[in-house]
């Protein structure tokens, strides 16, 4: 039920016209997606990045930025838990990788841009987190 949830939530975010692509669900819902570690995430990625394809960028490009996040945070997974204590840490390292990722790609970052990737992605990663307690507890 939450992915179908999340998938809603990232076309509604894709649909709004921001002057800067700032992926507030999209990037905590890949993140979470890795640390669940599912056969079906790798599918909902790339779904993803179809749904993020709509907007401007072509599905490559999508599937190709998906795929580095999906690997940096495999990386990342297996030295930080996906844990509420481990939050501030996650949402840096993912405001550094999108933030550097767009900045290069568009050349404009700001102090602002970063402080609302920083708190929107913190919200997020923190509803994930809730949600999945009993699901980490279990393992």
């Amino acid at each position: 039920m939450i992915d179908i949830f999340s998938l809603i939530l990232i076309f509604l975010e894709n649909s709004l016209a921001l002057d800067y692509p700032y992926n507030f669900i999209a990037i905590p819902y890949i993140t979470y997606l890795v640390y669940k570690k599912n056969v079906d995430s790798i599918f909902l990625i790339l779904l993803v990045a179809f749904i993020i394809s709509f907007q401007s960028v072509s599905f490559m490009t999508a599937a190709m930025a998906g795929t580095i996040f999906y690997l940096l945070f495999h990386m990342v997974s297996k030295i930080i838990a996906f844990e509420k204590y481990n939050l501030p840490f996650i949402v840096v390292i993912q405001t550094l990788i999108y933030g550097s990722m767009v900045y290069l790609k568009t050349g404009y970052f700001t102090f602002v841009i970063l402080i609302k990737l920083m708190i929107s992605y913190g919200v997020f990663n923190y509803l994930y987190m809730k949600k999945d307690d009993k699901f980490f507890g279990s393992m």
